[in-house]
């Protein structure tokens, strides 16, 4: 786990401000989250959709096909082990947005 951080910043993510964002779930949802599947990627999913118009509002220059990128990371257990299922995601500080003139690549739009 600790060669993680380093490889995602020399091999995966561009030279860009990077913010982590954190959410922590009611103790009451941690239980149905580890053990049904569909329910925690459901909720992971709407967490990175908030990001993303999150981002989206605070870049003004951001057309409606501006997307955010982001690497996700689901924990299970707290520091002693306890069940405390909650989401860690590293999010460039900013949105994406298509070039049109090539399909393959993309321009960033800074937050």
């Amino acid at each position: 786990m600790a060669e993680t951080a380093p490889h995602l910043v020399d091999h995966v993510l561009p030279l860009l401000p990077v913010r982590q964002w954190v959410l922590s779930l009611l103790e009451r949802l941690r239980y149905h989250l580890h053990h049904d599947r569909k329910a925690l990627n459901t909720a992971l999913r709407i967490f990175l959709d908030e990001i993303e118009r999150h981002l989206r509002a605070h870049s003004p220059d951001a057309g409606p096909d501006a997307r955010a990128s982001a690497v996700a990371f689901i924990h299970h257990f707290g520091s002693s082990r306890n069940l405390h299922t909650h989401f860690h995601v590293c999010v460039i500080d900013g949105v994406f947005e298509p070039d049109c003139s090539t399909r393959t690549t993309a321009r960033a739009i800074g937050s």
